[in-house]
Order: C-alpha cells, then sequence, then structure tokens
C-alpha cells in the first residue's frame, strides 16, 4: 500500500537527571584494567548518565600511576603474583614467583583517559 499515512501526535520530552553528581568507582589498584577497558567503562557510564568518575588508582595492592621521580613504586608496587580462587582461600605468595599481574598507567595514559572523559561530560576524581 502507498498511499498510507501516518498521523502522530506532537510531545514534548525534558530528560535529566535527578542528582547533579551521579557517579561510579573503578578500583583498579586491586584488579587493573587497560586504556581500552577504562575508555570501555566511561562510555557505559555515559549511558546510564553517570557525570563523575571515581578513579582507585593506589592502594597496598597496587600503584598504578607513573611517577617519573619514583620509578620503585611502577617497579615493585605494580606488580605481584596472580591468584586465583575464592577470597580468604588464597595460599601466602611465594617470594621467589614471578610477579607477572598488574600494570600501571603511564603520564601520557592518564591524560588521554581524563581528555576521554571530558569529552563526555564526566569528570575524574582520581583516589590516591
Amino acid at each position: 500500500e502507498r498511499n498510507v499515512s501516518w498521523q502522530v501526535p506532537q510531545v514534548e520530552i525534558t530528560d535529566y537527571p535527578r542528582v547533579g553528581w551521579r557517579g561510579l568507582m573503578l578500583d583498579v589498584s586491586r584488579h587493573f584494567f587497560t586504556v581500552d577497558e577504562v575508555k570501555q567503562y566511561l562510555d557505559n557510564m555515559v549511558k546510564y548518565k553517570y557525570n563523575l568518575f571515581h578513579w582507585h588508582l593506589t592502594d597496598d595492592e597496587g600503584w598504578r600511576i607513573e611517577i617519573k621521580s619514583l620509578p620503585k613504586l611502577t617497579e615493585v608496587g605494580a606488580w605481584r603474583q596472580e591468584q586465583i580462587g575464592w577470597f580468604g582461600g588464597f595460599s601466602q605468595p611465594d617470594p621467589d614467583a614471578p610477579k607477572n599481574y598488574g600494570g600501571f598507567y603511564t603520564q601520557e595514559q592518564i591524560r588521554e583517559i581524563v581528555q576521554y572523559a571530558k569529552e563526555r561530560n564526566i569528570q575524574v576524581m582520581p583516589e590516591i
């Protein structure tokens, strides 16, 4: 049928968040996420209208920020032995085992993520 016409009533939709500060935390200290994974997290925040990214960057489990004048922070603090299992069921780490789990963000990568968030109207709140 070619001569079909539709009539749609005019509507006005006003859509805004109920509160101004809507945030989510990502704990990269305990479990490291790549730059691409952090960006994907930010993209998902936008879908649900979150506007504050609480970025948990440091803790005793991991140091994730490159400090050029203090390289030991990332040489030692960004890496640990990978442990798989249930919380409370892990054995003590072997001091001689390789520390092959973790990572850190370079200063440039941090700037890149902050800019990526800004372009999506997300404020970054780093926790150190």
